[in-house]
């Protein structure tokens, strides 16, 4: 019989860690697909494309990242709620069982001391799925973070990549077109 238990509560523990990660997921959008140059130094009118175009790519990627931070932050805010909500359950169940194991030696006797041991054992059912809920939004958490580290290294990579060809700019344009080039307001 313990063993049943303890595999429920495994089952449960895990199912709760594996659907709250699937639940984050499902927010996040595609990843900015990472920079494909070849790395090499084009010529200057494809450097000043590529440029802008990378910029444009840079530009999403940061938008993206701070669309999946304000998941990251949104997650974490969620788990600190459900963890304060099992913590106070857990303290009142405690609490009522305190309660209940005086309530015979006080007036009301054992009558009260059934009443409150059904409301603990109520406050500590409530606890666990309070607790199921800290566990499923740790996976979601974790699920946004991933989401997050991905998208900050995509933007990382395309500025980079804009980085790269402001130099090809600079080292293959003549001085007037690299100015045009590279006074072209930012798509951001």
């Amino acid at each position: 019989m313990v063993v049943i238990i303890a595999l429920m509560i495994v089952v449960a523990v895990a199912g709760a860690f594996i659907l709250g990660r699937a639940a984050g997921s499902n927010g996040a959008s595609p990843t900015v697909p990472a920079p494909s140059g070849d790395g090499g130094n084009p010529e200057c009118d494809k450097a000043g494309v590529e440029w802008d175009n990378a910029r444009q790519m840079a530009c999403n990627a940061k938008s993206d990242e701070a669309a999946a931070r304000n998941r990251v932050e949104n997650a974490r805010s969620q788990l600190a709620v459900a963890i304060a909500t099992a913590v106070s359950l857990g303290t009142a169940a405690a609490a009522t069982f305190v309660a209940a194991a005086a309530a015979p030696a006080t007036i009301f006797g054992i009558p009260a001391g059934i009443v409150l041991t059904g409301i603990a054992i109520g406050l500590v059912a409530a606890a666990a799925a309070a607790t199921l809920l800290v566990i499923a939004w740790t996976g979601a958490l974790t699920a946004a973070d991933d989401d997050l580290a991905q998208k900050t290294r995509a933007r990382n990579q395309w500025e980079a990549e804009v980085a790269r060809l402001r130099a090809a700019i600079n080292a293959n344009c003549p001085p007037e077109k690299a100015n045009s080039f590279l006074s072209r307001p930012g798509p951001c």
